[in-house]
């Protein structure tokens, strides 16, 4: 369990326990969802070496109990403060570490703990980077409720429609297709915003022989997919045909090479090589991938930034692009699980480039 491997860290730290909160942050509630399994809006953590405990109030107290099953359940009456202050004076914590993304207004409360407050820095997300078997699970689905959603979708998409429109029919599918939630935004860029690689769906209207890229995903039990394909409305122009096969190569190549133990800096290089190889190094700005699970984006990082050896078990997405400003651009993205020897794509929508006529 993950609250284990964090008692062990505890163990040896030099701190004597962590407090973890996700209340108004959404970014903070997932470490706390991945140690305790809670998925509620309001709750507190802290978690010593040998003991563990759960702070709400009486709207949870269900909820604690179905979730929370291992953790002694501390309900909050006279303010949280107090609650967390008995937790502290029982076990006498002196040191305690914390979520550094919590917001600075939750910080200035904790002060009054009376403990030394430790930011913790890339402790909690480490222990995520390794996903377990029910986690992979969790991922392929929400991967197959994108495929099939972007399939779906591609059969009704028409030269006219904006990219809203397309927007929302891919995020009304997911939903139907059993998806807990979607992304807030998707990308789908046409045409000259394709050059955009953070082109969010706007009002522009789609047109005949527009290469159109989505970059889109949902959550299944909490677990997110993030897919990218681009796609030709009509027969494309040569030179977007060029560039297409070009990013298919690199995408397809890195895939190949993707494995437990390669660096993220050489695993970015495996695809930046041959874009840079073809001319259009300075056309690929972005780093080649990142880690995926409860967050759209954790870690690990595939970039000239990380030269770390990727862990076993690591979800990561796999996406190089081209971007020309006033053409266009191209982007292909799977999510992959890496092996010793390899990796597991979990996307199954074709990499061929799709002209819809």
């Amino acid at each position: 369990m993950a609250v284990d491997k964090l008692q062990a860290i505890i163990q040896e730290a030099s701190y004597d326990a962590i407090l973890l909160t996700g209340v108004e942050n959404p970014a903070a509630a997932k470490n706390l969802r991945y140690i305790t399994g809670y998925t509620g809006s309001y709750g507190f953590a802290i978690v010593g070496p040998d003991y563990k405990y759960f702070v709400s109030d009486f709207r949870y107290r269900d909820q604690v109990a179905e979730q929370v099953p291992d953790f002694t359940f501390k309900e909050i009456t006279k303010g949280y403060l107090s609650v967390l202050l008995e937790i502290v004076e029982a076990h006498d914590i002196q040191s305690l570490g914390f979520d550094k993304r919590i917001r600075y207004s939750e910080y200035e409360q904790y002060e009054k703990l009376g403990c030394e407050l430790i930011p913790l820095d890339g402790v909690l997300e480490s222990l995520r980077v390794s996903k377990t078997a029910d986690e992979v699970a969790k991922i392929k689905k929400a991967c197959e409720i994108t495929d099939q959603a972007l399939a779906d979708i591609l059969e009704k998409i028409q030269v006219g429609m904006t990219e809203k429109e397309v927007e929302v029919q891919l995020k009304n599918r997911m939903i139907e297709l059993g998806a807990d939630n979607t992304w807030d935004r998707f990308i789908v860029a046409s045409g000259p915003r394709g050059a955009m690689p953070h082109g969010m769906a706007s009002d522009k209207v789609i047109q005949k022989g527009e290469m159109v890229t989505f970059d889109i995903g949902c959550s299944y039990q909490g677990y997110y997919s993030d897919l990218t394909r681009t796609v030709a409305m009509g027969e494309p122009s040569d030179k977007m045909k060029e560039l297409y096969d070009i990013v298919k190569d690199a995408q397809q190549t890195c895939v190949d090479a993707a494995k437990a133990g390669i660096t993220g800096r050489a695993l970015d290089k495996v695809a930046r090589d041959i874009i840079e190889a073809a001319g259009y190094g300075d056309h690929y700005k972005h780093g080649t991938g990142h880690g995926l699970g409860l967050d759209v984006h954790e870690e690990p990082r595939v970039s000239a930034a990380n030269d770390k050896p990727l862990e076993l078990g690591a979800c990561v997405t796999i996406e190089p692009g081209i971007y020309i400003s006033g053409l266009g651009g191209v982007r292909i993205e799977d999510d992959v699980i890496l092996t010793e020897d390899g990796c597991i794509v979990l996307n199954e929508f074709t990499k061929e480039l799709l002209i819809i006529e």
